[in-house]
């Protein structure tokens, strides 16, 4: 196997916003890739780029002190085969590193990847098609290993219908613009993330299915997250289903959109999540599992009948929860968002199953007041934490729910709350 090395050009950081490299840096990934393979390493120093499209049994490779910036110019990213309109009603697609239908290709090293999204703000006339840093598309033996990765225009990595996959000690910071989510996990089935260190403005880890593949085989293990939004989340397009997925020795801290997120809202359903070993610290809900029945499709396809979340296990999970802070999401106060564990099913599809062992959560209470009213329905709505208001109970809410085990459970209440720990509506064999 060959190594190309490329070193950088000298005086081509005066002009940060033009795309110098991206013609000698694609001629040698397709040249290593025409040649049987190998590794394209980037000297130190800095490289910037539009699009560059990954081949199979290729690797790029940043030293130490090697810095691959991103385009300011949206033309240096074109469409591709691949874009699609997100959950959100976002044109998504581009990216600064593309590959799709490749095999046994890496990004590895100790240099920055920098999606300088910054170069595309709200106000910038291509803000809704701004490019994310990394796209796979059904892409198999995929290795990302310690690399720097920065903020991106939108989501950071995206991996769609991939197959065997490693994302290993990654370093990641995205805290521009919006929609800015760390690693989206799309119907991809082998994946491993494990020693990453996340620092992201929207969904730190998001499994998603936009497909008819499911998301199966997934491992998250010893990263370090900070959110403003969730950590760890199921959802928001779950068209397909979620199985055999597993979150462990992990630390959440200062995360404002619940520590763990799991809302399958599209159809998807989840089966056999296993949650153990995992610390939470200032985080708000912290635990938020709402089905839904949005059923929204994806690329003309779609279900009519909601999925449902079964065989759930929780153990050592150790929180300690904050209340939200202020101003309004989705039209109600953010800050009605207290604390509190949520199992919701639906009243047609009951959620199934649930185990909480040697789980100890710190809530924050504080409610003086009678709480009145019913928890709404969320139906076709997307469901967030803070739409549950009021919620009648400070420690745990269950509704539409079949078969939940507490063993070993601690719960604790800061601040003094009128509420009781629990609430249960149409919440059938529990043992608390």
């Amino acid at each position: 196997m060959q190594t190309i090395t490329i070193s950088p050009i000298d005086g081509a950081a005066k002009d940060m916003g033009k795309a110098w490299d991206t013609a000698r840096i694609q001629e040698a990934i397709d040249i290593c890739s025409r040649q049987g393979g190998g590794k394209v390493f980037l000297e130190a120093g800095a490289y910037v780029t539009g699009t560059l499209r990954l081949k199979s049994h290729v690797t790029l490779c940043l030293a130490r002190g090697a810095w691959l910036g991103g385009s300011s110019h949206m033309e240096d990213y074109p469409d591709n085969e691949s874009c699609f309109t997100d959950a959100v009603g976002h044109r998504r697609g581009r990216a600064l590193l593309y590959a799709a239908g490749a095999e046994d290709i890496g990004l590895e090293g100790e240099g920055i990847i920098d999606g300088r999204g910054g170069e595309f703000p709200p106000e910038h006339p291509d803000h809704m098609i701004r490019p994310f840093l990394v796209r796979l598309i059904q892409c198999s033996h995929v290795r990302i290993r310690g690399l720097d990765f920065r903020q991106s225009a939108a989501w950071c990595l995206h991996l769609q219908e991939c197959r065997n996959v490693s994302l290993e000690a990654l370093k990641i910071f995205s805290r521009c613009n919006g929609n800015n989510d760390g690693i989206d996990i799309d119907g991809c089935s082998m994946v491993r993330i494990s020693n990453c260190s996340l620092d992201t403005g929207d969904d730190a880890i998001c499994l998603k299915t936009t497909g008819v593949k499911s998301c199966e085989r997934i491992s998250v293990t010893g990263c370090m997250v900070t959110s403003g939004w969730a950590a760890f989340k199921i959802g928001t397009e779950s068209a397909g289903d979620f199985r055999e997925i597993e979150v462990a020795d992990c630390v959440f801290y200062d995360v404002k959109g619940c520590g763990i997120k799991v809302v399958p809202v599209d159809g998807g359903s989840v089966e056999g999540l296993y949650l153990h070993d995992i610390r939470m610290i200032n985080c708000t809900g912290p635990v938020f599992f709402s089905q839904g029945e949005r059923l929204r499709g994806y690329f003309g396809r779609g279900k009519t009948q909601p999925g449902k979340i079964s065989h759930v296990r929780m153990e050592r999970i150790k929180a300690h929860v904050v209340s939200a802070g202020g101003g309004f999401y989705q039209g109600k106060p953010w800050g009605n968002a207290r604390g509190c564990v949520v199992f919701s099913g639906l009243e047609n599809q009951l959620m199934e199953d649930v185990l909480l062992k040697d789980c100890e959560f710190e809530m924050p209470g504080g409610v003086r007041e009678e709480v009145s009213g019913r928890v709404p329905e969320m139906g076709e709505q997307y469901p967030e934490f803070h739409l549950f208001d009021p919620l009648p109970c400070w420690g745990m809410y269950l509704r539409h729910i079949d078969r939940l085990r507490c063993e070993g459970v601690k719960m604790t209440c800061r601040e003094p709350d009128v509420r009781p720990m629990t609430a249960k509506e149409d919440a059938r064999n529990v043992c608390e």
